[in-house]
Order: structure tokens, then sequence, then C-alpha cells
């Protein structure tokens, strides 16, 4: 699967955050703050569940949670490549990016996460009230207008969405036509960063111990 939609939540409210990198205690910590509640509202993730930060496995298990649902960032195609084609240079670069925490884990368990985050998007949509919508992707989306369906024949842009920079790194706030918001995570920000209608929300949660939590459900006010 590489793009899901999701009707408006009439129950609750909705909420994206930035890359976990493994901050599970944090998230939780930042959920209860906002008096989260996991039956009615939905935490969406820019992705990179894991690696950096303590607890990996923790929130990879947030995947079965249906109140949460994510992106697949480059740390979890890191996770999925190395595991489904294991080789040494493979496994010392995701050890070099923090996937060292995958050596203490039986094959048979990183199997079965890899599995689990290659069913995960590369891109979200969430529709808000007032005939809105906002999208989360986990580098960014490089394209000048919306158009998910060309993400399925298009690998170069799969490739964007997790790992490019190119946006944040020249400053482009040019809008991207047919979507209201974008949500993306990947390059770490002192504080969240605006460019034309695309947010860049990953406050180094595993260094700043601050994670960026946004309302969606704020946005349409």
């Amino acid at each position: 699967m590489f793009y899901q939609h999701f009707r408006q939540n009439e129950a609750g409210r909705d909420f994206v955050i930035g890359d976990l990198h493994g901050m599970y205690d944090l998230l939780m910590s930042s959920l209860a703050n906002v008096g989260f509640d996991q039956e009615k509202d939905r935490c969406f993730s820019c992705g990179d569940l894991i690696d950096r930060g303590p607890a990996s496995e923790q929130c990879l298990a947030l995947m079965e949670e249906p109140w949460f649902h994510c992106v697949r960032g480059n740390h979890e195609q890191c996770m999925i490549d190395t595991v489904r084609h294991p080789s040494s240079h493979e496994i010392a670069q995701w050890v070099l990016c923090g996937g060292q925490w995958h050596l203490q884990v039986s094959s048979e368990k990183m199997n079965r996460y890899a599995d689990r985050a290659s069913e995960q998007p590369v891109l979200i949509s969430v529709d808000l009230p007032g005939d809105r919508q906002a999208a989360i992707c986990h580098a960014e989306y490089p394209l000048p207008v919306w158009n998910p369906g060309k993400i399925a024949s298009d690998p170069d842009l799969v490739w964007a969405m997790q790992w490019s920079r190119s946006r944040i790194q020249s400053g482009d706030d040019s809008v991207v036509a047919g979507i209201d918001h974008i949500f993306c995570g990947h390059t770490i920000v002192d504080q969240p960063v605006t460019l034309g209608n695309t947010h860049f929300i990953d406050t180094g949660g595993f260094e700043s111990n601050h994670l960026t939590l946004v309302c969606l459900s704020d946005l349409a006010e």
C-alpha cells in the first residue's frame, strides 16, 4: 500500500506527531498532556518510529493500536530492506543510523516487524471539518499538485517522500495545489517550520525531549 485516506473523525480529535525515534514514553506523556482519548481520538505519525531512542519495539507495537496511524519513514524502510536482504553492509549502515537495537531481537520477530511496517502507506490524507484536507508523509511531498494516484507507479516519488530534503534545504515556499496542509518529519528543526502549506514538525525528540504534536482538528477553525 502506498496511499491511505481517512474520513473526518466525527467522534473525536485528530493529531499529527513528528518522528518518534523510539521515544515511546515521550509520546504517551505528550498525548496525556492534551487529554488524548484512545476511544475517540486518532494520532497520525510522520514515520520513523524506530532507532536512536530507547524504545523502538514499543513504538513499533503502536502499529497495532486502532487509534494510531503512521506513514513509512526512511528508518522503517531501512529496517525492511535489511531484514529482507541482510548483508554486512546493510546491517552496518542501519546500526550507524541508530538501528543497533535490532541485534538483540530474534529474526522471527524482526521479520514480523518488517512485514507490518511494509504494510504502512508512504502518504496519508485526512478529511478535516469545513471540507478541508491534510496530508502526512515522512520527508516531503515533491510535486506541485496533489496527486496521490501517481505514487504507485512512480518509485522516484516514493523515494522523495521518504528521503528528500530539497524543499526545506532550498526554502521552497511554494504551495502544493489541491491540498490544504501537508505535514512532514525527517529533517530536524528547532521549532516547526512552515513553507507554503507544508509543515516540518520533527523537533528531534530523541535529543530535545520535545515531540511536536499538532491538533489537525483545530486547523479548520
